[in-house]
């Protein structure tokens, strides 16, 4: 593993296991027993990074600035160690005319694209806290990478459903499904909200939140049952907007939202419960686009942040821009915007693991637009954009969710209109789409849809049901099931 990864690892844990949490470089050092400038060359990473502050004079030092607690491996992973995987696979070359020379690097880059994804969503569910109890002998709370518990097993996985219902009825519902053969059932229901329309599950899988999609709008934080994936509210807070439809997190203690009907966005602190508190930043758009139908005003329609945590890109579908924010001070302060085509609607965004590149899908116009990414100045420039739909389909259309195969091969988007799943095959060096198919039949409004490695499961909002769709890791292609889940109006899957 990467020396500087558990240097910085080994720092935190030094500083926090003493009573004033602080220590010169030298005493640091003399701890991970290693020379003192690769200890400092680490440590001015993680005062960048905000993990330790210094205090300067007499008597000062590197400061802890987070609680154990607050930091995962997958953060300093992110940091330290990304692309070690693959840094050292130099074989083969493009020139050869030998086709095992020539093709092995591409190949190769796909498998340690998919290991590195899948090493980073282990440490992601491991807190330092969690290793200092390693160190004290105590039993761990995690296993195979995320929080320990009886709920997911490997032949079975849990995910919960979103979907347009009243507070009497149960709007949230946990699914399981099996890994083997594909079928589906509920588990339970969680009534008490309005309208959950979007879902989504920290890290460690211990808080879920979920929006309440009204004229009043809100933020609903639930505790998940490491037992039975039960969910016992925690907290609710006003929007202090109309109508929010997606949310995320940054991994560092913030959750964001973004609200259509008032065209603005919330950055929210979470608490010590891991809750939604007061706002810390609330950003109104302004403006018009093409459309007078759709674009008449502002229409937040989803926030996004990027690994590090340094910017959140808002897909704002009423000013065919996505708009994208600086998150250092805590706040959000607007760093750029890229402009899509007039009538263009970007409603969902997404950043490729090789943080080269990022997509978004236009709901107006039935397209994916393909960017160049600067995760350092957090720039996008256009590369191309691509049809969802066949040059040949006359009917409306109203492109919905997209989202990455786990090995990052293969985009999918969803298609209301179509109906239709379009799949298209990602060149991993120019990050350019091309090869499209569709997948139709048994779906029938895909609001949202989840990719697994083997399975795709939709979310039919018209159709009532979720759909089970299998699904080829090697070629990407899906292949209709008789599974499905009679559920009403569902709009959100969000794995556990």
């Amino acid at each position: 593993m990467n020396s500087e990864f558990t240097i910085a690892v080994h720092c935190l844990l030094y500083l926090s296991h003493l009573k004033c949490k602080q220590a010169n470089s030298e005493q640091i050092a003399a701890s991970v027993s290693t020379h003192p400038a690769r200890v400092r060359k680490v440590l001015a990473v993680l005062r960048k990074e905000h993990y330790v502050t210094t205090k300067e004079g007499a008597g000062g030092g590197y400061q802890l600035n987070l609680p154990l607690q607050e930091i995962t491996l997958g953060d300093l992973y992110r940091i330290f160690a990304r692309g070690a995987l693959r840094s050292g696979w130099c074989s083969g070359s493009e020139d050869s005319a030998c086709r095992i020379s020539s093709k092995i690097q591409p190949a190769m880059e796909v498998i340690l694209i998919g290991g590195e994804e899948r090493l980073e969503s282990y440490f992601s569910g491991i807190r330092l806290s969690e290793v200092q109890r390693l160190i004290d002998g105590k039993e761990p709370l995690f296993q195979g990478g995320i929080a320990m518990n009886n709920i997911n097993r490997d032949d079975k996985l849990l995910f919960y459903v979103g979907s347009y219902a009243e507070e009497s009825s149960d709007g949230i519902h946990l699914c399981e499904l099996d890994n083997n053969t594909g079928e589906l059932q509920v588990l339970h229901g969680t009534s008490g909200i309005k309208n959950p329309s979007f879902l989504v599950v920290n890290q460690d899988h211990t808080r879920l939140y979920a929006v309440s999609e009204q004229s009043e709008g809100a933020v609903f934080s639930y505790e998940i049952d490491q037992g039975n994936g039960t969910l016992t509210q925690l907290a609710q807070i006003s929007t202090e907007g109309a109508d929010p439809c997606h949310l995320s997190l940054d991994g560092i203690g913030s959750l964001y939202a973004a609200n259509y009907s008032s065209g603005h966005v919330n950055r929210y602190v979470l608490d010590e419960r891991g809750a939604a508190a007061e706002p810390a930043a609330i950003v109104q758009h302004m403006g018009q686009g093409f459309r007078e139908d759709r674009q008449e005003a502002a229409h937040a329609h989803s926030i996004v942040s990027d690994a590090e945590g340094r910017y959140a890109y808002v897909c704002d579908l009423g000013l065919d821009q996505i708009i994208y924010y600086d998150l250092q001070e805590g706040k959000l302060t607007t760093a750029g915007e890229v402009e899509l085509p007039p009538g263009a609607g970007p409603r969902h965004f997404l950043i490729h693991p090789n943080e080269r590149h990022a997509y978004a899908i236009n709901e107006l116009n039935s397209t994916i637009t393909v960017f160049a990414y600067n995760r350092i100045q957090g720039h996008l420039e256009i590369l191309q954009h691509v049809p969802t739909v066949p040059g040949d389909f006359g009917g409306e259309n109203y492109p919905a969710d997209l989202h990455l195969s786990p090995d990052g091969r293969y985009v999918y988007g969803s298609n209301r209109g179509h109906d239709s799943i379009v799949k298209l095959t990602v060149n991993l060096e120019t990050g350019m789409l091309d090869a499209p198919e569709w997948t139709c039949g048994k779906i029938n409004w895909p609001r949202n849809f989840a990719v697994l490695e083997r399975f795709v499961l939709i979310a039919n909002q018209n159709g009532d049901d979720i759909a089970v769709f299998r699904r080829d890791p090697a070629t990407g292609e899906l292949t209709a099931t008789e599974h499905r889940l009679a559920l009403k109006q569902p709009v959100c899957i969000e794995l556990l």
